[in-house]
């Protein structure tokens, strides 16, 4: 009997001393999403989805690791080793590294791959939410296996960041497992990237196993997971017990102040420039359609109650791109003339009596369960209530509210988006009529501006066409203001995408000033 638990004994150390091996060679990482919505490029929204897609796909060129520095000369190469921009901004040529591999043996990338994913992401049948992104290509070139050329309609110094970043629609997929796999591609996704796809399980976690033929080196953890973890309280917790490596930041006054005071040797990570938010009016609605309803809604905004609640993790925004963003309004730009944006809650409620609602009214609207969706929402349903304005809100699951919204079903839509940092990513996702909802593209443009209430089109065309900077910049800031004065939707203060990670168990590889979903762990390591 004493041998037999001795044995035991040795047995259950070997178990034990396994575990913590196993232990030592992954990284957890907890996002706030309910579920996974899909892993394929075309269809993921979300960072619950974006963080999984990051790891698994590449780009052909991205900025730096950790960075969103989006400047041509500043590009580091992934799929892509070498690429040229014609003179005239209308073809950009890649040259592709030689020997990358797809995950599970689907062979080597090649410009077949390329054509295929662009053609993919532009096709109207693929119903893909990006597909904006791609309209001005006429043309994909394959020159040999490893060259291909894409070619525009009109000249665009900044194709490569709308389509071709780390976003969403960017990533290249592998004809070969797309065409083989059809809908099982989506929550079955063959990459390129550090990590392959292991196992998905439903509202719990995804799980990754380091990719040996990794061109850039095998990683060195071999399990990474993604947990989903969509309350605040149960992330927090599990981050500050050890559980996880690495959590998803809520845009929760005070919240930051408080993981760290009770795990001092967390690592606060910030993503500036910030995402964009935006609380956008559905103008097919009554009473949104009245221009002066919406002038009452913005006069009501009050953007220091985003200052005081949130200090300096937000920054003003003075048109529709955040600070930091390329072509962004500042404080100089505002018109002095009738700005609708000036918060002056008298002239609200003279607008509202005017517009025939001198008691205010009652509208609804749903919002996500996501923490900063809520938090905003309820700072603006604060604002409003002081000048009559009522809304009745309801909670939805993140993917249900993602999915609903981009069918028209929501009133006032509050929306962020982790975009390039550039102002005229912001301007054709959610300002272009070819971007309203319900249109081919499925784009993000929830409050029909384009079809209603004032078309500016022409004008984001020629600054995208526009090669003179000084002019392009000039020009941006012109269209800006003159969507605004619509008011389509209300630009809020822009907080920094924020993580943290445990400083004592993770090093990531580099500084972080990125956004989540847009840097790989491809050099994280377990300490």
């Amino acid at each position: 009997m004493r041998r037999f638990r001795s044995i035991c004994g040795a047995m259950l150390a070997m178990l034990l001393s396994a575990g913590a091996a196993d232990a030592q060679s992954t990284i957890k990482v907890g996002v706030s999403q309910r579920d996974l919505g899909a892993m394929d490029p075309a269809f993921g929204i979300g960072n619950g989805d974006e963080f999984p897609i990051r790891q698994v796909f590449n780009v052909l060129v991205g900025p730096k690791d950790g960075t969103t520095n989006l400047k041509l000369e500043d590009l580091q190469g992934e799929l892509a080793e070498r690429w040229e921009m014609a003179p005239d901004a209308r073809s950009f040529t890649f040259h592709l590294r030689k020997g990358v591999q797809w995950h599970r043996g689907y062979g080597e990338v090649t410009a077949a791959d390329v054509a295929f994913t662009i053609q993919r992401m532009q096709d109207p049948k693929t119903g893909t939410a990006y597909g904006s992104n791609f309209r001005d290509i006429t043309a994909v070139e394959v020159t040999d296996p490893y060259t291909v050329t894409i070619r525009l309609a009109t000249p665009n110094p900044f194709f490569y960041a709308f389509a071709l970043a780390p976003r969403f629609g960017g990533y290249i997929q592998s004809k070969k497992a797309v065409e083989e796999l059809g809908d099982k591609f989506r929550h079955n996704p063959v990459g390129t990237g550090a990590f392959e796809f292991v196992s998905y399980e439903p509202k719990q976690k995804v799980t990754f196993r380091a990719f040996d033929k990794y061109w850039d080196g095998k990683p060195k953890v071999d399990t990474l997971e993604v947990l989903f973890l969509p309350e605040t309280a149960a992330r927090t917790l599990a981050f500050v017990k050890g559980d996880v490596d690495m959590i998803e930041g809520a845009t929760v006054p005070g919240w930051q102040a408080s993981v760290v005071k009770q795990k001092p040797d967390t690592v606060l990570d910030l993503g500036r420039p910030g995402a964009i938010w935006g609380f956008h009016l559905n103008m097919t609605r009554k009473p949104l359609d009245d221009i002066r309803v919406r002038k009452a809604i913005a006069h009501a905004i009050d953007q220091r109650v985003w200052t005081a609640a949130f200090g300096d993790f937000v920054s003003p925004i003075y048109g529709i791109a955040p600070q930091g963003y390329y072509g962004a309004m500042t404080k100089d730009d505002v018109p002095k003339d009738d700005w609708p944006f000036v918060y002056d809650p008298a002239k609200s409620k003279a607008l509202l009596a005017e517009a025939g609602f001198p008691n205010g009214f009652q509208i609804e609207l749903f919002v996500t369960e996501r923490e900063e969706y809520k938090s905003n929402v309820l700072i603006i349903q604060e604002l409003l209530r002081k000048v009559g304005i009522q809304i009745n809100m309801r909670v939805v699951e993140h993917t249900s509210y993602h999915n609903d919204i981009r069918r028209d079903l929501n009133s006032m839509i509050m929306y962020s988006s982790g975009q390039p940092p550039l102002t005229q990513a912001v301007l054709n996702a959610f300002y272009k009529s070819s971007a309203i909802v319900g249109k081919p593209t499925r784009n993000m443009n929830f409050s029909h501006y384009g079809d209603i209430a004032g078309n500016s089109d022409a004008l984001m065309e020629q600054a995208n066409q526009e090669v003179d900077d000084l002019k392009r910049i000039a020009m941006l800031k012109q269209v800006q203001i003159e969507i605004l004065r619509h008011v389509p939707a209300i630009p809020l203060p822009s907080p920094a995408g924020s993580w943290m990670h445990n400083g004592k168990t993770l090093e990531i590889g580099f500084p972080v000033k990125a956004y989540m979903g847009t840097f790989t762990m491809a050099k994280a390591s377990r300490l």
